[in-house]
């Protein structure tokens, strides 16, 4: 029975909607010039909060438990303007079955005496939210509450240009998103603490680019233990 309730819980987060976060990177630590704007979409896995605050505890015989994490995709896309000339302002947007999140964030790129490499910082601000809907099963009445998230994070990116036509970066992060859960009877709160290393690579040429990625995000879970969520995403682009 156990087991059952627990795929009928997954089934419903998929058909109802799900708190996806976009944990991928799709920068360098390149900025753009001033004034000149900068668009690109992406695809990608992301850190479900969804199981975070519900998944409690579940069979080990499945492939869910409290201590790991569940990454779902998100399609997304972002726009930016170079405001300095070391520093730009972006906005992203994404979905994810049925959920939906936005970021805005600064990139400030850091004095470093090297022609081929470049420091930045990236801060940003979060939020996330999704309204399910109940859902008869049968027998099986399930209710799944309204999530919100509202969060921020610090990103460090370095990047190594190879050459005109490739860069490669890694970020380092952490981020923090204060969840809320809320029901007709449940109303409920938790700050979850997550950090993510990020690599990927910048294929340009011109403005164009195609810039695939791969990493780890760790968090703390509200029922489990810290877990692990892997980070893929492929994105393109303008950065004029």
């Amino acid at each position: 029975m156990k087991k059952i309730g627990l795929y009928l819980v997954v089934l419903v987060m998929f058909l109802s909607g799900c708190a996806v976060m976009n944990t991928s990177m799709m920068e360098t630590a390149e900025t753009t010039r001033p004034g000149h704007p900068k668009f690109g979409v992406e695809y990608g896995y992301g850190l479900d909060l969804t199981s975070t605050m519900l998944i409690t505890s579940v069979d080990n015989e499945t492939n869910f438990d409290a201590t790991s994490l569940l990454s779902l995709p998100i399609y997304g896309m972002k726009v930016g303007v170079g405001l300095t000339d070391k520093m730009d302002i972006n906005g992203k947007f994404w979905v994810s079955f049925g959920g939906m999140g936005s970021k805005i964030y600064l990139k400030h790129r850091l004095p470093y005496g090297s022609e081929k490499a470049s420091l930045a910082i990236m801060p940003g601000l979060t939020y996330v939210t999704t309204e399910s809907d109940d859902e008869d099963e049968g027998d099986n009445f399930i209710e799944i509450a309204e999530i919100n998230s509202f969060g921020f994070e610090i990103p460090f990116l370095a990047t190594y240009r190879v050459g005109k036509a490739l860069a490669l970066t890694g970020m380092a992060r952490y981020s923090a998103d204060f969840i809320s859960i809320v029901e007709a009877d449940i109303d409920e709160a938790f700050m979850l603490n997550r950090f993510g290393l990020v690599g990927g690579m910048s294929l340009e040429l011109g403005p164009l680019y195609l810039r695939p990625e791969v990493g780890v995000e760790m968090a703390s879970q509200k029922y489990g233990n810290f877990g692990l969520a892997p980070i893929f995403a492929i994105g393109a682009g303008f950065d004029f």
